[in-house]
């Protein structure tokens, strides 16, 4: 029975869902939707529908995935938020790779992608550091030149060329082309304050990846506004700048992804709304 009622939803959904222009800008990792799928043994088009009637607006979608999971998001009326583009840079030269990630990029709409640049090997350089620079900001130029915006994170991982505020200001003072992905829960991880983080790169931020933590001695992610970080200020500060862009929930690892992606699109709509007072 509510596998029926789920397949009814989604044929409606499919019918009349759109952002409109009055909705808040939350939006989601397709990886959750395929979480809430084998979670509740549904399939991703009932999933993406229930997250759909949620109210988040859009996704976002790694690059290269599945053209059947795209075309179910697009006729759910999900907002193309941002791709996530993975691009060793850390190896070597990728201008190849580079011209097919943008190829993919404009021929499915998304407009900005976060770029995963890769990891260094254990005793890395300052001149690898500034190799791998100058590699994502060629990559950036040409995207840019396609319409596309180029971002990076905080990355949660101590080999990533953009782990914290050092590395991140190296990869941006190589590049005015690139774009910043504020991630709340990465500042945390890197031992970095993610207010002073969004103050030093607020000019420089496209997306934005709310994440939670537990605490620090508990790196999980519960749901958005649930645990330890400074959410609502983040939002209020990007809100009173004038950003305009999406924010995206976040929370892999989530034991009962249904229930906190509602609880998360719950905290993170009255956070904005209460900001845009």
């Amino acid at each position: 029975m509510r596998k029926s009622l789920l397949i009814l939803c989604a044929v409606a959904a499919i019918c009349s869902c759109t952002v409109k222009p009055s909705d808040p800008k939350i939006s989601i990792f397709s990886q959750h939707i395929e979480t809430i799928a084998k979670q509740e043994n549904i399939s991703f088009a009932e999933a993406a529908t229930l997250i759909r009637e949620m109210g988040y607006g859009g996704v976002d979608v790694k690059e290269n995935a599945s053209e059947d999971q795209i075309r179910i998001l697009d006729s759910l009326g999900f907002a193309h938020a941002s791709a996530i583009t993975y691009i060793y840079f850390t190896d070597g030269d990728k201008h190849e790779e580079s011209l097919a990630s943008i190829a993919w990029l404009k021929s499915h709409g998304f407009d900005r992608t976060l770029l995963v640049p890769g990891y260094f090997q254990e005793g890395f350089t300052e001149e690898d550091m500034a190799a791998v620079a100058g590699r994502i900001a060629a990559y950036a130029e040409l995207a840019a030149k396609e319409g596309i915006l180029v971002m990076a994170e905080d990355f949660d991982h101590k080999a990533s060329p953009c782990y914290n505020i050092e590395r991140l200001s190296v990869l941006f003072d190589a590049s005015d082309r690139l774009g910043h992905v504020m991630d709340t829960g990465n500042w945390f991880f890197a031992g970095d304050d993610c207010l002073e983080a969004l103050d030093k790169f607020c000019s420089r931020t496209g997306h934005v990846h709310l994440k939670d933590r537990v605490s620090a001695e508990d790196m999980s992610c519960p749901p958005t506004g649930t645990g330890c970080m400074p959410i609502k200020e983040v939002i209020t500060r990007l809100v009173k700048s004038g950003y305009d862009g999406w924010f995206t929930v976040e929370q892999f690892g989530s034991k009962n992804m249904l229930k906190d992606s509602e609880t998360s699109y719950a905290n993170v709509r009255a956070m904005i709304e209460e900001a845009g007072k």
